[in-house]
C-alpha cells in the first residue's frame, strides 16, 4: 500500500505497474521486497547492487540497468525509490519524477516526498498500514510488531468467512444497515468465538443459521 503525503491510500495492488527503484544496497533491496510483494514490475538501475537484488535479476523478478540514474528511466513509470544515499543522484531523480509526473519518495528526506510507504502489516488477506507521516520509520515498526501480537490468524480465517457469506448476505438482506447488523454480530458473537477456537465449520454453520434468522425479520 502506497500513501500520499496527507496519508490517504491511492493504492493497496501494484500488480502491472512499473516501479523503479534507484540504488542497489541494502535500503533498495527493502523496497525491491515490498514491491515485488505487491505485484509490481520492479527497474533497479544502479551501477552495483546487492547479492540479493543480483538473485532476483538473474531469476527475471526484477529488471537491472547496471549504471547510474537517466530520467528516461522512469518512462511509463507509476512510483520511484531514491535510495542511493547520493544527495545529488537523489536531487535528480526527484527533478525528473516532477517533470514526469511519477510519485516519488527520497528515503530519509520526507519533505521531498509526493508518496509515504508506511509500515505494512499483514494476516492473510487482512492488511494494516502504519504511517508515522515519515516522522519515525522505527515507531512505525514497533506499532507492527505489537499488532503482530496481537492480530492473530484468526482475522484472516474470518475475514475468509466473511467473503463467502457476502453474496448470500447481499440477497437475503438487501438493506446495508440490516446486512451491517448481521455482520456486526458475526464479529461480536459466537461465530468469530469459535473461529478463534479454530471450530471454522461449527461457525460457518452458526453464521449460515443466523442469516437465516436475519432474514425471517426483514420479511416480517
Amino acid at each position: 500500500m502506497i500513501m500520499t503525503r496527507s496519508y490517504y491510500p491511492i493504492f493497496a495492488d501494484l500488480t502491472g505497474r512499473r516501479c523503479v527503484v534507484i540504488g542497489g544496497g541494502p535500503v533498495a533491496q527493502r523496497k525491491v521486497t515490498t514491491l515485488l510483494g505487491y505485484g509490481a514490475q520492479v527497474i533497479v538501475v544502479s551501477p552495483t547492487v546487492t547479492p540479493q537484488l543480483s538473485a532476483l535479476a538473474r531469476r527475471g523478478r526484477i529488471t537491472y540497468r547496471t549504471r547510474r540514474f537517466r530520467p528516461a528511466d522512469l518512462a511509463g513509470a507509476w512510483l520511484v525509490y531514491a535510495a542511493t544515499g547520493d544527495e545529488r543522484v537523489n536531487r535528480r531523480v526527484e527533478q525528473a519524477a516532477t517533470r514526469a509526473c511519477v510519485f516519488a519518495n527520497i528515503v530519509d528526506q520526507t519533505a521531498r516526498c509526493t508518496f509515504i510507504a508506511p509500515s505494512i502489516f499483514r494476516r492473510g488477506q487482512v492488511t494494516i498500514a502504519v504511517s508515522t507521516g515519515g516522522v519515525s520509520p522505527s515507531l512505525s515498526k514497533h506499532v507492527r510488531r505489537d499488532l503482530a501480537r496481537t492480530i492473530g490468524a484468526e482475522y484472516a480465517r474470518m475475514l475468509q468467512l466473511l467473503g463467502r457469506l457476502r453474496g448470500a448476505a447481499k440477497q437475503r438482506l438487501p438493506d446495508y444497515q440490516d446486512r451491517g447488523r448481521y455482520f456486526d454480530e458475526l464479529m461480536t458473537g459466537q461465530t468469530f468465538r469459535l473461529i478463534r477456537a479454530g471450530k471454522t465449520q461449527h461457525a460457518r454453520q452458526v453464521a449460515t443459521q443466523l442469516l437465516m434468522q436475519y432474514a425471517r425479520r426483514v420479511r416480517r
